[in-house]
């Protein structure tokens, strides 16, 4: 097991799905974890009462990170309460499904705010906490097979994606002199109450799975044993890397 003992974990959008997945992973793994949620919400204090009933540390913030002003109050909390921060995993994200036709300006701005905009500001707001580390630090930004692969009624999902992927790969270039890892993790087709919405359909389920070679949707699980390997000491020389996590389904 990856020992991140010591570690300062912030994970945002870790009330519920593959957010609280990867906070509950870090918190076995010895990190004390910062969960996030846009308010602070009831299933925030659960995920957090339900790492600390397991022995782990955890402590709760949040922000809507749409807002740069709500994104700097997190961070200004988090340096004066810790110090310093360790670990940042980019994970709360939106999704809006439209026709191209019927995509409102509206829509594609929040999309892009909350998933690109987001991503790179907390990025960039971690990174700053991370510059006088001794061992340097670790973000890692949660995408999407989206990211490379069109999907129909998600134009704008998948456009947010595609610039975190090139998000991920300039801000390795310029943090690596830093001694901070940047790296993505891209989820398939994974079976949490984010999208339970559609997988609730029989048929629309069947053919998800019919497309997939390993056979089965993925579980918020399968994502966050790959952050926990990036966030460790053991993947120090690894950045600028995507790891995709879609059983295949894109080699297909």
């Amino acid at each position: 097991m990856f020992d991140l003992s010591g570690k300062i974990a912030l994970v945002t959008g870790s009330s519920r799905g593959i957010g609280k997945a990867i906070a509950t992973r870090l918190a076995e793994a010895g990190a004390e974890v910062i969960l996030h949620g846009r308010s602070d919400s009831s299933a925030l204090k659960a995920t957090a009462e339900d790492i600390i009933a397991k022995g782990g540390k955890a402590h709760t913030v949040f922000a809507d990170t749409s807002s740069i002003e709500q994104i700097d109050a997190m961070f200004d909390k988090i340096k004066k309460d810790f110090g310093h921060l360790d670990i940042m995993v980019n994970n709360a994200a939106i999704v809006l499904r439209a026709p191209f036709l019927e995509i409102s300006v509206e829509d594609w701005d929040r999309t892009m705010t909350t998933n690109s905009r987001g991503y790179f500001y907390c990025g960039q707001s971690a990174a700053k906490l991370m510059l006088d580390n001794e061992n340097g630090g670790r973000i890692i930004n949660i995408s999407s097979i989206s990211q490379f692969e069109a999907a129909s009624g998600r134009c704008h999902y998948c456009a947010s994606k595609g610039a975190i992927g090139m998000l991920t790969k300039g801000m390795a270039l310029e943090l690596a002199e830093k001694n901070i890892t940047v790296n993505a993790v891209l989820p398939g087709s994974i079976h949490t109450d984010f999208n339970d919405d559609v997988l609730s359909d029989p048929e629309f389920y069947a053919k998800c799975v019919a497309g997939i070679p390993a056979g089965r949707l993925g579980k918020a699980d399968d994502i966050a044993g790959a952050v926990v390997m990036l966030a460790s000491e053991e993947a120090s020389y690894i950045s600028g890397a995507e790891i995709v996590i879609d059983g295949a389904k894109t080699v297909f």
